[in-house]
């Protein structure tokens, strides 16, 4: 594979988008710890279900529609479908399905994540490139922990209270996986970032009020920008390599933070043991990821048998502070019109997954939104702060559910840590189980079975391009 590179740097001292382009390139398969390549492919396995859960939505017929009306050199392949589009296109019409369901991995910093926003860049680019299968997964380590050491380190208070989505964060890891796959070396990566991160600030306001079906693009289109920034660098193009700590540059004018703020030895520093891929969750559920310990809750204390609903007074779903600060617990939540609003609803996560024992696709098909014994339900939810989970954020979104009966009983359930959180990891079986439960109806059982064994060994592929065929029916 070629080996590009942007026009040098005219600055005397290395910038930060220069340190953080060394520490991408610098993260090799062969250092890997055993764990970590292991859990790679499990968020790779996870990732990709999540995308095959989504290929009936309104989201995947607008992009695939999309993509076919603009049409793009066959380069890679679009999940589900089979058909090849530019790697630019098959960028954003994957990660909009990964992301669709909200089920996805995360992770709680700073600022909240959804690093498996990365795979879809990697895959495209690396399958353009024909990489191989070690290739991949290095590069998708690098771009997990880059993009969690912005979460972690970027923004004052946090981009998500100055505004931002989070997925702001995605335009400098998708920039660099891009880069990286295309060949670029560590000066063409930084101008990569360069150039991405001078357009790509995404506002919140796409994941506040109602929301719309452009929230499964949050990271989806930032990573298209991402790759184009990353060939727009191979072709030679140049980006403000001072972006991050200039005067108008992006720690002061993004992140609110003055660029002596901006903690370049933790953002850059070797992994020293410490992979913050290895710190991700995986969702059992497609909920806003701070509601997986309530609904967890709401499940057991069903299964424990669940009082008539004339026999409840008050039901209380306790969160950390920050869920609470959140637009998943603003009161034009209680009642969502659409599957995107409930998933992102405290009160409708709990409620339903409490009455039902459940909290799968099932629970958001448009009749149960308008229940109106559900409505009843969702009438009596309480949010409620909780010390003890204050004192566990952001390691662990913990939460809880108390049923306040109307004969002064207390019913409680209470979640430390999330379902799929490290410490409370999804067993192989639970994880394959939701893999197939999405894989299956779009692949088939065979095809199903075998996508999820390649993935398993994919660091024994050679070209990636053996691998792609898999991800569409025979």
């Amino acid at each position: 594979m070629a080996t590009h590179s942007a026009t040098p740097a005219a600055a005397s001292q290395p910038t930060v988008l220069q340190h953080l382009a060394a520490f991408v390139h610098d993260v090799r398969y062969e250092s890997l710890p055993a764990e970590v390549i292991a859990h790679a492919k499990r968020l790779i396995l996870d990732t990709l279900g999540c995308a095959f859960g989504a290929m009936d939505s309104d989201v995947a017929t607008a992009l695939l529609r999309y993509a076919d009306d603009l049409g793009g050199a066959p380069q890679a392949t679009l999940i589900g479908s089979g058909r090849r589009t530019s790697v630019a296109l098959a960028t954003l019409v994957n990660g909009g399905l990964l992301r669709y369901l909200d089920c996805n991995d995360y992770y709680f910093g700073r600022d909240p994540a959804h690093p498996s926003g990365n795979l879809a860049p990697a895959l495209a680019m690396a399958e353009r490139e024909g990489s191989d299968g070690k290739t991949l997964v290095a590069a998708l380590v690098a771009a997990y922990e880059l993009h969690l050491r912005l979460a972690d380190h970027a923004g004052e208070p946090s981009l998500w209270r100055r505004g931002w989505h989070h997925g702001t964060n995605a335009q400098f890891s998708s920039a660099a996986v891009a880069a990286r796959l295309a060949g670029l070396d560590a000066t063409g990566t930084a101008h990569a970032m360069a150039i991405a991160g001078s357009h790509q600030n995404t506002l919140a306001q796409l994941q506040s009020g109602a929301i719309s079906m452009i929230k499964a693009t949050a990271e989806a289109w930032v990573a298209k920008a991402g790759v184009e920034a990353a060939l727009f660098a191979a072709h030679g193009m140049t980006g403000p390599l001072e972006l991050l700590e200039g005067q108008n540059g992006w720690a002061r004018t993004v992140a609110g933070q003055d660029p002596g703020q901006l903690d370049m030895a933790a953002l850059a520093a070797p992994p020293d043991g410490r992979y913050r891929l290895l710190e991700t969750s995986i969702k059992p559920y497609p909920v806003v990821a701070t509601a997986s310990a309530p609904v967890r809750a709401a499940i057991e204390l069903h299964r424990q048998g669940l009082p008539a609903a004339a026999d409840i007074a008050r039901i209380e779903v306790r969160l950390p502070g920050f869920a609470l600060r959140t637009p998943s617990a603003h009161p034009d939540r209680r009642y969502p019109a659409g599957i995107e609003s409930a998933q992102h609803s405290f009160y409708f996560c709990a409620a339903v997954a409490l009455r039902d024992g459940a909290c799968g696709d099932a629970q958001f098909r448009a009749e149960v939104l308008h229940d109106p014994a559900l409505r009843d339900l969702l009438g009596k939810i309480v949010l409620q702060e909780d010390p003890e989970l204050d004192s566990r954020w952001p390691q662990a979104a913990g939460g809880g559910v108390a049923l306040h009966l109307a004969n002064g009983t207390v019913l409680r359930r209470m979640c430390p840590y999330p379902p799929g959180h490290p410490r409370l990891a999804l067993s192989d079986e639970e994880l394959a189980g939701k893999f197939l439960g999405y894989a299956e109806p779009v692949l088939g059982l065979k095809r199903a079975h075998a996508l999820r064994d390649a993935v398993l060994r994919l660091d024994e592929y050679t070209d990636l391009r053996e691998f792609t065929p898999l991800l569409a029916p025979d």
